[in-house]
């Protein structure tokens, strides 16, 4: 069993630095979402906190002075969206994330050993910029295990239309987790 976590490691590990040998940008290793119900496309990548990053402080976090002065912590999703059509002045984003600590994964009949879902939680944040046909930023979490999908909520134009998701999950993305080497 440990031979084979080991063996998976290293072939991950094998095609990002393959990848990165290569000439494969960042944006190319992460998930790009795009169709009818987008208004654009919505990319995004899992990262540490730390560094000289300048990171985006989820709405519900800016009402607490305490967590907005406090040297960031925790896990981060870096998310690029680049209109269409016209310049994004606003978007508004939800973060869904799994908490840190144990998970309990309950077994039960007709489950397979397998939980449907574990907890989640989910942060909002409006990146409200100067007009652009790209707008990108660095969204801090916090404290988190993994960050599992990334939702366009709203987007608001630069010649005053305003586009909102019809369901939670018409543009929404699940962040890459892979790091490049020289990112590490």
């Amino acid at each position: 069993m440990r031979f084979a976590v080991v063996a998976v490691v290293g072939c991950m590990a094998a095609a990002i630095c393959q990848a990165q040998q290569s000439g494969v940008s960042q944006a190319q290793l992460s998930v790009v979402v795009e169709g009818r119900a987008c208004p654009g496309q919505l990319q995004a990548r899992q990262q540490a906190a730390g560094g000289a990053t300048v990171w985006t402080a989820a709405v519900e976090d800016q009402m607490d002075q305490d967590a907005a002065n406090a040297r960031p912590k925790g896990l981060g999703v870096h998310v690029d969206f680049r209109g269409t059509k016209t310049a994004v002045k606003t978007l508004e984003l939800r973060v869904t994330y799994e908490p840190l600590g144990l998970k309990r994964v309950p077994v039960g009949p007709g489950t397979n050993g397998f939980v449907s879902s574990p907890a989640v939680h989910e942060k909002n944040f409006s990146l409200d910029r100067e007009p652009a046909m790209r707008v990108d930023a660095d969204l801090l979490v916090g404290p988190a295990a993994t960050i599992t999908r990334v939702n366009l909520m709203s987007a608001t134009f630069a010649d005053g239309t305003v586009w909102h998701a019809p369901t939670e999950d018409a543009c929404s993305v699940v962040p890459s987790h892979l790091v490049l080497v020289k990112n590490k």
